[in-house]
């Protein structure tokens, strides 16, 4: 069995789904704080550009935790957890706090910040592995 490109698109949209939720009522307050959000808010970014732009990025990041998923036969659910799990700790927590420690980031964004990834990895695994 191949790539499910629908499963692939559904997983990059679930980044989205899951932003919501984790930057909103679960952690939008802490995240604000620790940011200056609404001071940033007012800079001249271009939303429908940053949003395009990770939109794109998730459907990578999707397609390569597919094809590792596809790669190591892990089929089901707690499989797709599991490999999404590893592969978060492995390069995006590890990566994550390396650049905190040496650019002096708040560790309370870093942990934020990479609670959501690990949810939404976590979330793409499972649609990925579930839905093959």
């Amino acid at each position: 069995m191949g790539i499910n490109y629908v499963s692939v698109l559904v997983a990059a949209l679930s980044g989205f789904a899951v932003g919501a939720i984790w930057y909103g009522p679960l952690f939008g307050r802490q995240w604000s704080t620790v940011t200056g959000a609404p001071d940033a808010q007012k800079s001249s970014v271009n939303v429908p550009a940053v949003y395009l732009l990770t939109f794109v990025l998730s459907l990578i990041a999707a397609m390569i935790l597919a094809l590792v998923i596809h790669q190591v036969h892990a089929t089901g659910a707690i499989a797709g957890a599991r490999v999404a799990f590893l592969l978060w700790l492995g390069f995006i927590l590890t990566v994550r706090v390396t650049e905190a420690l040496f650019n002096g980031t708040d560790m309370r964004l870093v942990m934020i910040d990479t609670g959501y990834r690990l949810v939404w990895a976590v979330v793409m695994g499972v649609i990925l592995a579930a839905w093959q």
